[in-house]
């Protein structure tokens, strides 16, 4: 890479850096009534079963355009090509306009929370250069860019509680 590159790729991770700061001091906290062990984001899902509720996120990712990626260890991983302007907020202006590859990844969780309910959270990261054992990073979304990723699990809520299932 060019200094010119590295310098206008600097430049662009502060500028993201300072529209984070300042988004997360004019945000409200919405996760005061949410269990501490509640991640990004989050649901409880009552009286239904694990692999219904694995069959309704495959669903519900999918239709939102996400693929599926189950890990060896069990947990759930989602990908989709980020947008535009994620592409330009994190692989900087030079890495978007030289195409570099860019994804969001969310991976899913759920634990038992109760005697008949499951708590489904996720977690979500912009990657760029992924699957490049020297460019690739991964940035961390904080809990102000979680809305879109709350509608998804209030989706898959919805999906997996339209017929009762008990575990």
């Amino acid at each position: 890479m060019n200094s010119f590159s590295t310098i206008s790729t600097r430049v662009s991770a502060w500028t993201g850096m300072f529209a984070i700061l300042a988004a997360s001091l004019v945000s409200g906290c919405s996760s005061m009534d949410k269990p501490a062990s509640a991640g990004f984001a989050s649901v409880v899902i009552s009286n239904q079963s694990i692999e219904k509720i694995h069959q309704a996120a495959d669903t519900v990712f999918a239709n939102n355009g996400y693929t599926s990626i189950r890990n060896p260890d069990g947990t759930q991983v989602y990908e989709k090509e980020a947008t535009r302007g994620e592409q330009i907020a994190y692989a900087g202006f030079v890495g978007a306009h030289e195409g570099e590859r860019t994804i969001v990844r969310v991976r899913m969780g759920i634990q038992k929370y109760g005697a008949h309910a499951w708590l489904l959270d996720c977690n979500a990261w912009v990657i760029t250069s992924p699957g490049s054992f020297v460019n690739e990073q991964s940035y961390a979304l904080f809990g102000f860019q979680s809305k879109p990723y709350q509608r998804i699990l209030d989706q898959i809520k919805g999906t997996a509680q339209q017929s009762t299932v008990t575990p």
